[in-house]
């Protein structure tokens, strides 16, 4: 059987050693690439078969020209996809995979040759490894055609394409910045100066990482001690750059703890008996999309500050800024991951994170202008084009997001009185509705005693209109 999807010579030991760097990114180029649920791969072979429900009919002592045929319609058999998760960053997105693959419901297929397919896993996908094909992970999924028929896809459906569509820019974004940082770090003899604005901002990088996830529960700290670690070890140039180990190296020390911070986003769990895994956690805690979102926000400002001050005593200003694009641009692709986990309450609550996102990457089209004025030696023209059509993908989900959710209003209280009155006075006789808009309340305006309220002004959860 050929494990290697028919690639044997090229997939193992040439592909073994590109990785994700320079190599990495031109196969991504020659590859033809595909994405599911907004994991995005290069496709090997995709293959299904077509035809029509056929029964034939033959008749004791009868001649085959007696023979009937009777036709049920057309009949949709699995797609079979082959593709390859390819990069440094392969265990993680093989991680985001199987997230996908174990996702209920529709999928969204980007296929190169079929176009978007709505599509469902019809049997239990195959994500394997293999020792001797480093950096290199196989992928193999049956799936078939969503069988509803053709209909207004509403909200939800538009909800989950613009969210699968901004993943899928967030993956180019990666793609296009770690292409740079290879191209930058591509020279045979590395100059010193260089090399060490490299340790500096990896070192500085962790202690920016540890100091914003100081006051964070347990279980996000024991997420980042292995990428934190990575990143304290530091990243040792070669005296010959040869191939493309070093940028590889760097690469993944700037990738691991942004994406450990969004792997380490909880569902809320309101089970009487904690998993297993989760035992040792006394002080378990629901990590949200809105709270890592704000530490990779801050970590990208912080990121890109250090970068301006080690370009200002480097000769080569520019490809110092240039890697701080690059590393600003990992931490802007994890944090439209941690927008897809996010779950918000009001309109205002999602477009505050959805404003402080856009300035992330107004900073960061700054730091590619500055980048390029100072001359980098590489184009960061692909890199611009990736972060605005991020941008635009963020807006496409703002938009179906807006607009769903309740807005934020503001009620005067003359007197003390209890926030159950209140609530009850503004979503009707529907206890339904009463409850869930007083407990927001509670936590929204920080009440110690919610049976006295007041006096002042207090911010609720717009009423629903059927509840007056």
């Amino acid at each position: 059987m050929d494990t290697a999807f028919g690639l044997e010579g090229l997939g193992g030991s040439l592909l073994s050693q590109w990785g994700s760097g320079l190599a990495g990114g031109l196969f991504s180029r020659f590859a033809t690439l595909a994405s599911l649920g907004g994991v995005s791969f290069a496709i090997v072979n995709s293959h299904e078969e077509i035809g029509r429900r056929i029964t034939r009919v033959l008749f004791p002592d009868l001649p085959p020209s007696k023979q009937i045929f009777q036709d049920f319609g057309a009949i949709d058999t699995p797609i079979t996809i082959t593709g390859l998760i390819v990069g440094d960053d392969y265990v993680i997105r093989a991680e985001r995979m199987r997230k996908v693959l174990a996702t209920p419901g529709k999928l969204t297929l980007l296929h190169p040759w079929w176009g978007r397919l709505k599509v469902r896993l019809i049997k239990p996908a195959q994500i394997s490894f293999d020792e001797g094909k480093i950096r290199l992970a196989h992928f193999q999924a049956q799936l078939v055609r969503d069988p509803d028929p053709p209909a207004p896809k509403g909200f939800f459906g538009s909800l989950f394409d613009s969210i699968n569509n901004l993943l899928t820019e967030a993956d180019a974004l990666l793609d296009e910045a770690q292409t740079a940082l290879a191209e930058v770090l591509s020279a045979a003899s590395l100059p010193l100066t260089l090399v060490n604005s490299i340790s500096s901002l990896i070192s500085q990088g962790k202690g920016v990482w540890d100091s914003l996830t100081v006051r964070f529960p347990e279980q996000v700290k024991a997420a980042i001690v292995e990428p934190q670690a990575v990143m304290a070890a530091g990243v040792v140039a070669p005296r010959r750059n040869l191939d493309e180990s070093y940028s590889t190296a760097v690469w993944h020390a700037l990738i691991v703890t942004p994406a450990a911070l969004v792997g380490s986003i909880s569902a809320e769990d309101n089970s009487v008996v904690a998993p297993a895994g989760n035992a040792q956690f006394q002080d378990n805690k629901t990590i949200t999309g809105q709270q890592i979102a704000g530490v990779l926000l801050s970590g990208s400002e912080r990121f890109g500050q250090i970068a301006d001050q080690l370009s200002l005593s480097n000769p080569d200003p520019a490809s110092v800024l240039t890697l701080g694009v690059a590393a600003r641009s990992v931490i802007v692709s994890q944090l439209a991951s941690a927008w897809s986990e996010c779950s918000f309450v009001s309109n205002d609550e999602a477009q505050a994170l959805a404003t402080q996102m856009t300035g992330a990457m107004d900073a960061l089209t700054n730091d590619i202008v500055a980048a390029s004025s100072a001359r980098a030696s590489v184009s960061l023209q692909p890199i611009f084009g990736r972060l605005q059509a991020v941008r635009a993908a963020l807006m496409a989900d703002v938009t179906a997001r807006i607009g769903s959710l309740p807005a934020v209003v503001e009620v005067p209280v003359v007197q003390p009185q209890s926030l159950w009155s209140i609530c009850y006075a503004l979503e009707g006789d529907n206890v339904a509705n009463v409850q869930p808009l007083l407990d927001d309340a509670a936590q929204r305006n920080n009440l110690l005693h919610p049976a006295l309220t007041g006096p002042g002004i207090i911010t609720v959860l717009e009423p629903n209109d059927d509840g007056q």
